[in-house]
């Protein structure tokens, strides 16, 4: 009777919290991925860091769910990226909803990409770059080591902001960050250095500030606006760009249907590779794993 008496006051002693790992009311919601890697980079141990959007999935598309509404709502904050990319989260609830590309310098960001030069884009929108609702400039910004390096001065305050007892410990994880990045560009810097100008098919414009940091060529981009199929017409004319500029290699996203790549891929003969915007999965998680991966693809590619 006694062991049972004890049992039973250890298991309402567990099931009270008690004794167990205490946890963290500071926690910040991000739509994807990759702010939530550059995010728990600056957070580190004060705050835990989760993303919404789960991987596989696209944030251009997706749809969120009655959790992510509660996720958002307990945060201290909600990072999302841009209105063009993910605009579906100014519908969550949340204390404070902030655009991280607001922290990108203006000198830093790029416009979209113009993709309407292989014929007629039928199905997409010509007043527009790329089929997107957005402004001029291309919301991501997350592949460019140095463009996140520049955002950290600005992204460090506003979590100071929103929790000024850990604010020595933002700048300080910050500035840690930032060193990481710049090893991080002097490798790929000496990686792509032999590979400037190779053009490829990117699937969809995700990585165009990393193409653009380390001099490397976009021929076409095979689906400008995520979840609208390109039309056979607009097929042809990356077929043609890709024998006339001797393109190296066509690439999909895990978040977006392949078969738009695989047609083009077998009309072309050109090989097909994997680039990953969000990551999210296992050895794609952190911030320099995500880079690293789409590195090693792309090398991969123009070898």
């Amino acid at each position: 009777m006694k062991t049972l008496i004890s049992i039973l006051l250890l298991l309402a002693f567990v099931g009270s919290g008690c004794g167990a790992a205490p946890e963290t009311a500071r926690r910040y919601a991000t739509t994807i991925n990759p702010l939530r890697a550059i995010l728990a980079e600056v957070a580190g141990d004060r705050a835990e860091v989760v993303a919404l959007v789960p991987p596989g999935a696209s944030p251009h598309t997706y749809e969120p769910r009655p959790s992510d509404a509660s996720a958002a709502s307990a945060a201290l904050a909600l990072f999302y990226a841009e209105q063009s990319i993910d605009a579906w989260a100014a519908r969550l609830p949340a204390k404070h909803r902030i655009a991280m590309f607001a922290y990108v310098p203006e000198e830093m960001r790029l416009p979209w990409m113009e993709t309407h030069d292989h014929g007629d884009h039928e199905g997409h929108d010509h007043g527009d770059h790329a089929g997107h609702d957005h402004g001029d400039w291309d919301g991501h910004f997350w592949s460019d080591p140095l463009v996140v390096k520049a955002m950290l001065p600005a992204l460090s305050d506003q979590l100071a902001s929103l929790d000024p007892e850990g604010a020595a410990i933002y700048r300080k994880n910050a500035t840690e960050f930032a060193a990481k990045l710049d090893a991080l560009d002097a490798t790929l810097q000496h990686t792509f250095k032999e590979l400037t100008g190779r053009p490829v098919f990117m699937f969809h414009p995700s990585w165009n500030y990393f193409m653009h940091r380390y001099g490397l060529d976009v021929a076409g981009v095979i689906e400008p606006s995520p979840g609208k199929e390109s039309t056979p017409k607009y097929i042809e004319g990356l077929i043609e760009t890709a024998r006339a500029r001797k393109v190296r290699a066509v690439f999909t996203e895990p978040q977006l249907p392949r078969r738009p790549a695989d047609v083009l891929a077998a009309a072309t003969g050109l090989p097909v590779f994997e680039l990953d915007p969000n990551g999210g999965t296992d050895g794609r998680r952190t911030y320099h794993e995500l880079i690293d991966y789409n590195a090693s693809q792309l090398r991969s590619a123009l070898e």
